[in-house]
C-alpha cells in the first residue's frame, strides 16, 4: 500500500473490473486453482481495494456447516487500513439459516482500533451479541440490551459473499431482501439479480465470470462476479472492491510494516478512534 495511502486525485472513475485493470489493482493476481464446492466448507480472503487510497486491507470469510446440517455458520474477518496508519478491524462469528439468503440468526461481533504499532486501543473497542426471532433483532452491548424490528426477508452483507456462489447464473430468479449491513444499518428494498457474463485475463490465462448486481435503497449497485466453479472472484461498488487474493494479508502487513507509523507515539491512545 504505501503511497496509495493518500488520496490519489487521478483516480475519477467508478471502481469496474476494468478501471481495477488500469489502476493496476490486478496486475499481480493469479486465477485460484483446485476445486470449488459452494454448498460446503471454505475459506476466502479479499483484498479491500478502495478507489481513494488503492489497496486498503483484507477481508477474511470461512463457512462452516453444524453437524445437523441446518445451520451455516459464518466467520468474519476484516481488516481496513486508515489515512493515519491506524487499523480499523472487525471479527465476526455469524450464524445463518441454510437457505437462499443465508439469513442471519445469530451474532457475536467485535469492533476495535489497533494504533500504527498494531496494539488495541482500549476505548475505541465495541463487542455485541444478536438473536434474531420473529421479526426482531434482540441486541446486547455490554450490560445493555434493546430490541429493534426488522423484515423477515433479511440478510447480510457478509451472508452475501456466499449467497451468490450458490445462484444458477442466467437461470437465476431476483431476490428481494433487506439488508442489513455491518449487521447494524438496515437498507430495506434490495435486489439481487443475474446480470451479465464477461470473460477476464489473470495471470495469463482467460477467466469466464458470471455477474450478478446488487441494487436498492441507500447503496451504490454492487456487481459480483463468480467463475466457472461458482467461486466469488471479485465484488465490486463504485468505491470499494473486493478482490480475491490469498496473500491480501501479508501484503497489508508488510505494507504497514514498511511505511511505519504516521502518529507520534503515545498520541493514538489519547484519541479516540
Amino acid at each position: 500500500m504505501g503511497k496509495q495511502q493518500q488520496i490519489d486525485a487521478t483516480r475519477t472513475k467508478p471502481l469496474t473490473l476494468e478501471t481495477l485493470r488500469e489502476y493496476g489493482a490486478l496486475a499481480d493476481i493469479s486465477p485460484p486453482a483446485g476445486r470449488f464446492d459452494p454448498n460446503g466448507t471454505w475459506k476466502h480472503t479479499y483484498q479491500i481495494w478502495l478507489v481513494e487510497r488503492g489497496a486498503s486491507g483484507y477481508l477474511r470469510l470461512e463457512r462452516s456447516l453444524s453437524a445437523d446440517g441446518r445451520s451455516v455458520g459464518l466467520s468474519v474477518e476484516m481488516s481496513v487500513v486508515q489515512a493515519t496508519r491506524a487499523v480499523y478491524q472487525t471479527k465476526v462469528d455469524l450464524q445463518c439459516a441454510p437457505d437462499a439468503l443465508s439469513t442471519p440468526r445469530s451474532w457475536r461481533i467485535e469492533s476495535m482500533i489497533l494504533d500504527p504499532k498494531g496494539q488495541p486501543i482500549d476505548v475505541a473497542k465495541v463487542a455485541e451479541t444478536a438473536t434474531v426471532k420473529d421479526g426482531t433483532i434482540e441486541v446486547t452491548t455490554g450490560k445493555h440490551t434493546f430490541v429493534r424490528k426488522v423484515p423477515s426477508v433479511l440478510t447480510s452483507n457478509w451472508s452475501l459473499f456466499d449467497v451468490v456462489q450458490r445462484l444458477s447464473g442466467k437461470e437465476t430468479k431476483p431476490l428481494g431482501f433487506a439488508l442489513l449491513e455491518d449487521l447494524d444499518l438496515l437498507k430495506e428494498g434490495q435486489r439481487l439479480s443475474y446480470w451479465q457474463t464477461t470473460k477476464i485475463e489473470l495471470g495469463g490465462k482467460a477467466i469466464p465470470l458470471c455477474g450478478y448486481q446488487q441494487t436498492g435503497a441507500g447503496i451504490l449497485p454492487y456487481q459480483y462476479w463468480v467463475d466457472d466453479p461458482h467461486r466469488l472472484l471479485f465484488a465490486i461498488s463504485g468505491v470499494r472492491a473486493y478482490i480475491l487474493d490469498p496473500n491480501a494479508q501479508k501484503r497489508m502487513e508488510q505494507s504497514l510494516k514498511k511505511a511505519g507509523p504516521t502518529l507520534p507515539s503515545g498520541k493514538g491512545r489519547r484519541k479516540k478512534g
